[in-house]
């Protein structure tokens, strides 16, 4: 049973990334358009005796854009403690592939939406880079830690750090370091 909960969570966490996908392609207006979609999870333990569930997931889009959605659902004590959702968009510089990977060199965001929230620690956040008023109060990184941002440029430096990924060219899978290497 207690698998089949980790299941439902990881897949909770999936069909939220489609969802919002969905709907922040709806709102936007722009006429870029998702090529190709590649995602991996990966399940890690954490400081409260359970697990940390993961699901990245990027698209690609049609105008040289790229939007990286992380969702993050900690898991302990028989309960949810804690969802993170990190979407950050940028643009990019696909690579020569090599051995069925292709690196994508993901630039700085150019913009991070955050929505974190937790019924056992109090806690509903949401920031986007575009529209918040600063100072705005982020995820904690330490138990009791208040964690401000000044600026969006203080979120971006958190959550938009540039980064190379790497796509298989056979299929959608997204890993997170070189499988070359």
């Amino acid at each position: 049973m207690k698998k089949l909960g980790k299941i439902v969570a990881v897949a909770a966490a999936v069909a939220s990334l489609t969802a919002v996908t969905a709907s922040l392609a709806a709102c936007s207006g722009e006429s870029a358009e998702i090529e190709n979609t590649f995602v991996v999870s990966e399940t890690g333990e954490n400081a409260y005796g359970g697990s940390d569930y993961t699901v990245y997931g990027l698209n690609i889009m049609s105008d040289g854009t790229y939007e990286m959605v992380k969702t993050v659902y900690v898991y302990a004590y028989s309960m949810n403690l804690g969802t993170y959702t990190y979407q950050t968009f940028g643009t990019y510089t696909a690579g020569t592939s090599v051995d069925g990977y292709t690196p994508y060199e993901l630039s700085e965001a150019t913009r991070v939406i955050l929505n974190a929230y937790s019924l056992a620690g109090g806690f509903d956040i949401h920031i986007d880079t575009q529209t918040s008023t600063y100072p705005v109060e982020m995820p904690a990184q330490t138990e009791g830690e208040q964690n401000m941002a000044q600026s969006a440029d203080d979120v971006i430096d958190a959550y938009g750090a540039a980064m190379t990924v790497y796509v298989a060219t056979d299929g959608n899978i997204l890993s997170l370091t070189n499988p070359n290497a």
